[in-house]
């Protein structure tokens, strides 16, 4: 019994979780971050030729995919990735324009800033329309496809999601102008007058696309962009026009997509399956990503009965969710009394980000990140090549098929579940939280948040690197509500 407990602690320290059940410090996930992200994001591998052109498609030890030679696990991949190995997919790049932003903000090395900035800058030069605004959904022999207004609602979300990191941490005006021209291309022709809703496709190509009827066309417009960019906007009429957007995507996705009954956000609606557990997108990622992010519209705008709705839904996602027996999440439900107990990695960022947020914010418990966090680190993460795996087993058992990039997953959400958990681990231990800027040392500091949260900032110490403004600045995490 001793050298079993002696093995399980070791095992614990090992993955810089301490054995009791209490909250580790932030600074486990900056090592994380550190150690198990960005050597998978630095590889020579991720970056492209030229520089920032960064390859959707990667193998399992981070090389990329060669048509010639594929490997092993991208040859022999689920149907639904073999058949896109020929794309390169612009939300992608831009994915990886986020995860070198949130490196940056995490560490200040400018290096992951300069990758970020190649990775737009080859966005900007090769998918942008200049006529439109618009961005390309992917490159398919370096043509970049399909025609604009065919485009998805959430592949342009992801377009912005590049221009939207870069400018939350330099705080650009062409980055900005940029975002904005493609945020009114999206709701001049993609926005239904009548429902408020962003539609799939502004036309249909024959295949019946603009008939789609899906929660992410909006969803994905308040997740990519408009969360993260409008507090960092200067005050005037467009910070004032993008939050009256924010509560009008918010009011309209609920009236069409939620399922008051079941306390659920529906995927699809107008399809045969569109209530059915195994619809499209019905899952407890996608319903706990809209509470999380109707939840922070509404901290935006003040509205503290949308924040109470939202709130209450993201709590009963997470008790549904939950694996008492496991210390993790569960995926889906599959029917009645049946989850799907396999873990896929952002549906279990989702989930675990918004518990951190009610934790921080709202005094909700936070036992249950102890253990989810601990089942992160051991199982989900590839400790020895890097990055984490995009599916693994109820038991965290890797499958012989798990891939860590493909054109789905890219490091977007493994690095901003390590930013809010770094800063929800802070917070709950009344410690200050440092992040990276590289905006002039005259920023007006209310323009400065720690992400999607709210703090105050305790000091900022301004450097020059490489030509570059560096600004550290400690946060001091707010947080409100009584404990529940």
């Amino acid at each position: 019994m001793r050298r079993l407990v002696a093995s399980l602690l070791a095992l614990l320290l090992l993955a810089g979780v301490p054995a009791r059940a209490e909250l580790p410090a932030g600074q486990v996930w900056l090592d994380h971050v550190q150690r198990d992200l960005l050597p998978w994001w630095r590889h020579p591998g991720a970056q492209g030729q030229p520089v920032g052109r960064f390859p959707t498609f990667r193998c399992n030890d981070g090389a990329p995919y060669d048509a010639a030679k594929p490997c092993a696990e991208l040859r022999n991949a689920p149907d639904w990735i073999r058949a896109e190995l020929g794309r390169e997919y612009v939300r992608m790049q831009a994915r990886q324009v986020y995860a070198y932003a949130i490196g940056f903000h995490l560490s200040g090395d400018v290096a992951l800033l300069r990758l970020a900035q190649a990775g737009v800058q080859d966005l900007r030069a090769r998918a942008r329309d200049p006529d439109s605004g618009s961005f390309a959904s992917w490159f398919e022999a370096g043509r970049p496809q399909p025609v604009p207004g065919r485009r998805t609602a959430q592949d342009l979300a992801y377009a912005g999601l590049a221009l939207a990191a870069l400018y939350y941490l330099t705080h650009d005006e062409t980055l900005l102008e940029d975002l904005v021209r493609l945020k009114d291309h999206v709701f001049t022709r993609y926005r239904d007058e009548r429902s408020g809703l962003i539609r799939w496709v502004a036309e249909d190509d024959g295949s019946g696309e603009a008939k789609r009827d899906e929660l992410v066309a909006t969803l994905d417009q308040l997740n990519a962009y408009l969360i993260l960019v409008t507090p960092a906007l200067p005050e005037g009429a467009l910070k004032t026009a993008w939050r009256r957007d924010i509560a009008a995507l918010s009011a309209a996705m609920v009236e069409r997509y939620h399922d008051a009954a079941a306390g659920r956000f529906v995927g699809t609606r107008g399809r045969p399956d569109s209530e059915s557990p195994r619809g499209r997108h019905n899952d407890f990622g996608h319903t706990v990503k809209a509470y999380w992010m109707i939840y922070l519209g509404a901290r935006q705008n003040g509205d503290a009965v949308l924040e109470r709705f939202a709130a209450e839904g993201m709590r009963r996602t997470l008790d549904a969710a939950w694996l008492p027996r496991s210390g993790g999440w569960a995926s889906r439900v599959l029917g009645r009394h049946e989850l799907d107990e396999g873990k896929e990695w952002w549906i279990y960022a989702e989930l675990d980000q918004a518990l951190a947020t009610l934790a921080l914010e709202q005094g909700d418990d936070p036992a249950r990140l102890e253990r989810s966090w601990r089942f992160w680190l051991e199982r989900l993460t590839d400790r020895r090549r890097g990055e984490v795996w995009g599916w693994v087993a109820p038991d965290g058992s890797v499958p012989s098929d798990a891939l860590k990039q493909h054109h789905w997953k890219n490091g977007y959400h493994s690095l901003e579940h390590a930013l809010v958990s770094y800063l929800a681990a802070q917070g709950l231990r009344g410690e200050p939280a440092t992040l990276y800027f590289a905006v002039p040392a005259d920023t007006d500091p209310a323009r400065l948040r720690p992400y999607v949260f709210s703090g105050t900032i305790a000091e900022r110490s301004p450097r020059e690197v490489e030509g570059v403004t560096v600004q550290a600045v400690r946060f001091a995490l707010a947080r409100s509500g009584a404990p529940r």
